[in-house]
């Protein structure tokens, strides 16, 4: 499975911790950001309040910086879910909306902290709705003090305006920078995703090759030594070399039997995550109905070859916008429904090799396939496996019928 990503990762090149440089550049962001602290404590000197009060004040201004450099690292620097970041979030929106309603003035620039706060921490669907709030708050702070701190009656609108502006299009900002950034680490997982298929692919097809063309070489050589063990068997030494060469021919062909098994090894959960990227990753919607597992090791593996299979034909033959997966389990019957809302078969059509090879598998297992499709109503398929035929699946995991990539029609 994919895991998420710090945004500070995805701005590097690499998918791991950010570098010490970007580090250092957001570390630099948030020392500006809270460079703004100086007009709170500006506005207390004008105020002439006595020290002890601005003391107080300070201090309160240094615990919601504190708040908000935390929240903002949580959001920014891990991938901590919201329900860890809303008690911090929910500190910095109280207290900074508390001294900004109750202070007014130029306490009201602390309404940007909690924009910014919230556009880079709240779930999307809340963000709008936050900013929102927060400039109508900085509305508020502005309306009972029409003119302050030196602003003339006659400039008080357009004032207003630019500081509800001011706080609304900043978090806007934040909001937008935060959705790129979340888009890219999607593209860069599809990404991912494709270039794995792609390398596993490619392991397969070496596999089927080394099973097909080098198997049956040593094969034949194994089968014409036994003949040429019996045409010698009047001179002992002769046949004994013969013998050799049948024992290293068979040692050979079991060993390879083995790499392929190990190149072809698959489960049934991997296919179905990795389905679901590459398919996601092409727009296609994926609703997965998995239920009856976990299955046994060799009945998995097989499934999983038939989900690699539909998925690849769903990829690059179907035209769909939703594929649909699912999974069941009667005693011990499992079935795997796979279907497509795609353009179909074209009339005249047959099936392609990958279906054939899959139809060969499931044979062997025991099981069954079925497949129906119209043109212009999608593709389906359905495969029926019994758990009980455990002697074919381990007959058909010692004596694997090659897959076929998923080539032609279907």
């Amino acid at each position: 499975m994919n895991q998420p990503t710090p945004i500070f990762a995805v701005m590097s090149r690499t998918s791991g911790p950010p570098s010490r440089w970007r580090r250092a550049r957001w570390l630099g962001f948030l020392l500006l950001m809270l460079a703004f602290n100086a007009y709170p404590v500006s506005d207390l000197v004008t105020r002439g309040l006595a020290w002890p009060a601005c003391a107080g004040v300070i201090m309160a201004l240094a615990l919601i910086a504190g708040l908000w450099v935390r929240t903002m690292w949580l959001a920014l620097a891990t991938t901590a879910p919201f329900r860890d970041i809303a008690p911090w979030l929910a500190a910095v929106a109280l207290l900074g909306a508390a001294f900004a309603l109750g202070l007014r003035g130029q306490f009201e620039g602390l309404l940007i902290y909690v924009s910014i706060a919230c556009a880079v921490s709240l779930p999307m669907r809340w963000v709008l709705p936050a900013l929102t709030g927060a400039a109508l708050a900085t509305l508020v702070t502005d309306l009972p003090h029409p003119v302050h701190l030196g602003i003339s009656r006659a400039s008080e609108p357009n004032t207003v305006f630019s500081q509800l502006s001011f706080v609304f299009f900043l978090g806007l900002m934040m909001w937008f920078y935060r959705r790129t950034m979340m888009l890219i680490n999607e593209l860069r997982q599809a990404r991912e995703d494709l270039a794995r298929l792609a390398v596993t692919e490619e392991r397969l097809r070496f596999a089927r090759d080394l099973h097909d063309l080098l198997g049956h070489t040593l094969s034949t050589i194994s089968l014409k030594s036994q003949l040429a063990r019996r045409l010698a068997a009047a001179d002992p030494e002769l046949s004994a070399e013969i013998a050799d060469i049948e024992s290293v021919t068979q040692q050979a062909l079991v060993e390879i039997r083995q790499a392929v098994t190990g190149y072809r090894q698959t489960s049934l959960a991997d296919e179905l995550d990795t389905a679901r990227a590459a398919l996601a990753a092409a727009g296609i919607e994926v609703y997965a109905h998995i239920a009856g597992t976990p299955l046994p090791a060799l009945a998995d593996g097989l499934l999983g070859w038939v989900v690699r299979e539909a998925a690849t034909n769903v990829l690059r033959h179907s035209q769909a916008h939703i594929c649909r997966i699912r999974l069941t389990r009667q005693r011990d019957i499992v079935m795997l429904d796979i279907r497509d809302d795609g353009i179909g078969l074209k009339e005249g059509a047959g099936a392609g090799n990958g279906l054939t090879g899959l139809a060969e598998r499931l044979t062997a297992a025991g099981g069954t396939i079925d497949t129906g499709t119209a043109p212009g109503k999608g593709f389906g398929l359905t495969v029926r496996l019994p758990l009980t035929t455990s002697e074919s699946l381990v007959h058909l995991s010692r004596n694997p019928v090659s897959p076929r990539s998923g080539t032609g029609t279907r």
